[in-house]
C-alpha cells in the first residue's frame, strides 16, 4: 500500500473537549507523495481520523483532513489512508483519531506513496489449452459474484507483458478470516479500501485465502466468461509496488509476524499450507511461471509482509509445488470409510470404493492419541473390512483413506473420526472370535494399575496356558492373542486377576468356546 516507510511517534491521548483524542506524529522527511496509507489495531465501538501535514516552504500546517478508514470484520485490524491527484511534498504528517471511550490505537506501518498515470494497456497475450491438458486440478473458487464485487474501475491492463514471470506471496496484517461468511466480507472490506481508501482501480491481490484454505478471486480477469480451469488472462495487480508486472499475487488474510504484537501470532493451518501449494501449483502450470521465481513481499521492499512465520517456509513451498507438477492432483478415486468402536474399545472399519480411476495401492492410517500408524495396506481399489485391536489409550481416533497412483501421488479419499472409551472400573471384555477355531483376542482395561495374571483353564479347572503376569499401569487397554489350533474343541474359561499392594482387588473369568 505504500512506496515509502515513514517511522512514527507512540501514540499521545490528548483530550479535546468531551472528546477522546489520540495523537500521533511522523518523523523524517517524506518523500514526494499523492498520500499516506498506515495499517494499525484499534479498539472501541467507533473510529474516526485526521491528517494534516507540515508545509516544506514554510507555511506551517495545512488544514485537517479526513482519513478514509476500514476496519476488520474480524479482528482490531484497520486500514486508513488519505489521497490526492497532485504531487505534494511536506515535512511531516500528524494524525489524529477519535474514539469511544476506553478505545486505543496502534500504528503498525505507515507510509507514503506516490501514484503514476497508467501507461497504455498492451495486448493481452493468449492463453489456452484444454482441461485434459494439465496435471494440476484448479482450486475450488469463491468469485466476485460470491463477494459482492464492485465493479473495476477504468480498463483493465493485461498482467503479462507479454510474460508472466513470478509469484508473489503476501498476508493482509489482520483482517483475518476462519469462515466462509468471514472470508466473503473481508475481501469485499479490502477492495473497498484498496479502492476508495488507495484509490485504485480494484482490489490489489488476484487472489486471497482464508485461513482454512478457501480461495477468493481479487482483480478480476481480462475475459470474465473464461472458465477458471483454463488459466484466464489475468488483469495487472497493485500489490508490489515497482514489480507488478507478470506478478501473480496471492495473499493470506491473518496477522503471520509476531515481532508486531500480540494480534500478528496467526500460523497457516495444515488446511491452508495444503491448499497453498495446490494453488501455486495451479498458478504455475497455467501460466508458466517456475515455482522458484515463488517470492515473498518482503523480498522487493522494506517491509514485514508475508510475516516472519510463512516467510520462512517459502522454501518448501517451492520444493512442494515443484513435486506436485511432477505428480499431479487429479482424483485418483473417491471412497467412504466408517469406524464403530465397541465397549471393549476395539474399532471396526469399513470401506468401500466409489470410482477407480488410478489407485495402485491404498493405506489406512491411524491419527491420534500421540502417533499415527498405518492400519492397513492393499494393492489395488478392493472393498473390505478390518478390526483394530493395537488401541490402548482411550480418546478420540481419525482413520483416513488415503490411495496411491502413479508417480507416488498420494491423496486422501475419505477420514472417520470415533471415540475409543475406558470404563469407570477394571473390565474384562469378551474375547473374539468366539467361538474361535485358531486364534482369540481378549482385551480387558485397567482403571488401577496392578499385578495382572491371566490364565486359562479348560472345563475340569486346569489350567492349559498363563498369558500374562506383569505390572500393568491404569487408564490403558490391553490386548492378548490366543492360539487356539493346540486346544481340543471344547469350552474353556479365561480368567483375569488384578493384586494391588495388599491383596486382590479384581477377579473375573469368562467362558471360551473353541472349535473346529
Amino acid at each position: 500500500m505504500i512506496d515509502a516507510p515513514v517511522a512514527v511517534t507512540a501514540p499521545v491521548l490528548q483530550v479535546d473537549g468531551a472528546a477522546r483524542v489520540i495523537a500521533i506524529e511522523s518523523s523524517g522527511a517524506l518523500s514526494p507523495f499523492t498520500g499516506i496509507a498506515l495499517q494499525g489495531t484499534a479498539t472501541g465501538d467507533s473510529l474516526h481520523g485526521q491528517v494534516r501535514f507540515e508545509s516544506a516552504v514554510g507555511a506551517g500546517w495545512s488544514a485537517w483532513a479526513p482519513l478514509y478508514i476500514v476496519r476488520s470484520y474480524t479482528d482490531a485490524a484497520f486500514l486508513a489512508a488519505y489521497r490526492s491527484d497532485e504531487v505534494h511534498t511536506a515535512l511531516r504528517f500528524e494524525l489524529r483519531f477519535e474514539l469511544s471511550a476506553k478505545g486505543t490505537v496502534e500504528i503498525i506501518q505507515a507510509g507514503t506513496f506516490l501514484d503514476e498515470a497508467p501507461s497504455p494497456p498492451p495486448d493481452a497475450a493468449p492463453r489456452g489449452g484444454q482441461a485434459s491438458d494439465y496435471k494440476i486440478m484448479a482450486p475450488d473458487l469463491h468469485d466476485r459474484a460470491e463477494w459482492g464485487a464492485e465493479p473495476f474501475r477504468g480498463t483493465p491492463q493485461p498482467l503479462a507483458q507479454p510474460d508472466y514471470l513470478r509469484m508473489t506471496l503476501h498476508h493482509t496484517a489482520g483482517f483475518a478470516a476462519v469462515t466462509l461468511t468471514e472470508g466473503l466480507e473481508q475481501v469485499k472490506r479490502i477492495q473497498d479500501f484498496h479502492q476508495n481508501g488507495r484509490g485504485w482501480s480494484d482490489i490489489g491481490y488476484h487472489y486471497l485465502m482464508d485461513q482454512e484454505g478457501r480461495l477468493y478471486q481479487g482483480r478480476p480477469w481480462l475475459n470474465p466468461s473464461a472458465p477458471f480451469d483454463q488459466g484466464p488472462p489475468l488483469a495487472l495487480g497493485a500489490h508490489v509496488g515497482g514489480n507488478n508486472t507478470g506478478n501473480i499475487g496471492v495473499s493470506l488474510m491473518g496477522c503471520y509476524h509476531p515481532p508486531e504484537g500480540s494480534d500478528c501470532q496467526d500460523e497457516m493451518t495444515v488446511a491452508a499450507v495444503d491448499s497453498l501449494v495446490a494453488s501455486y501449483a495451479y498458478l504455475s502450470e497455467r501460466y508458466g511461471v517456475n515455482p522458484d521465481a515463488l517470492r515473498g513481499h518482503r523480498d522487493f521492499s522494506s517491509t514485514a509482509c508475508p510475516g516472519d512465520n510463512n516467510y520462512g517456509m517459502l522454501d518448501s513451498f517451492r520444493e512442494d509445488i515443484a513435486d506436485l507438477l511432477i505428480t499431479g492432483n487429479a482424483a485418483l478415486g473417491t471412497a467412504a470409510l466408517s469406524a464403530i468402536a465397541d465397549t471393549s474399545g476395539v474399532v471396526a472399519l469399513r470401506w468401500r470404493f466409489l470410482t477407480d480411476l488410478g489407485i495402485d495401492t491404498f493405506t489406512i492410517w491411524r491419527d491420534g492419541l500421540g502417533g499415527r500408524s498405518p492400519i492397513v495396506v492393499r494393492r489395488g481399489a478392493v472393498d473390505g473390512t478390518w478390526v483394530d485391536t493395537a488401541v490402548k489409550r482411550p480418546g478420540a481416533l481419525t482413520y483416513s483413506l488415503v490411495a496411491r497412483g502413479s508417480h507416488r501421488r498420494e491423496q486422501i479419499l475419505s477420514t472417520a473420526t470415533v471415540e475409543v472409551r475406558g470404563h469407570a472400573a477394571i473390565h474384562l471384555a469378551h474375547s473374539f472370535p468366539n467361538p474361535a477355531s485358531a486364534s482369540t483376542t481378549i482385551r480387558y482395561f485397567l482403571a488401577q494399575a496392578g499385578i495382572v495374571t491371566l490364565e486359562v483353564f479348560d472345563a475340569a479347572g486346569r489350567r492349559v496356558a498363563s498369558l500374562v503376569e506383569a505390572y500393568r499401569d491404569k487408564d490403558l487397554w490391553y490386548s492378548v492373542v490366543l492360539n487356539t489350533r493346540g486346544l481340543a474343541p471344547g469350552t474353556y474359561y479365561y480368567q483375569l486377576r488384578v493384586e494391588g499392594f495388599a491383596d486382590t482387588i479384581y477377579q473375573a473369568a469368562a467362558p471360551l468356546v473353541v472349535a473346529r
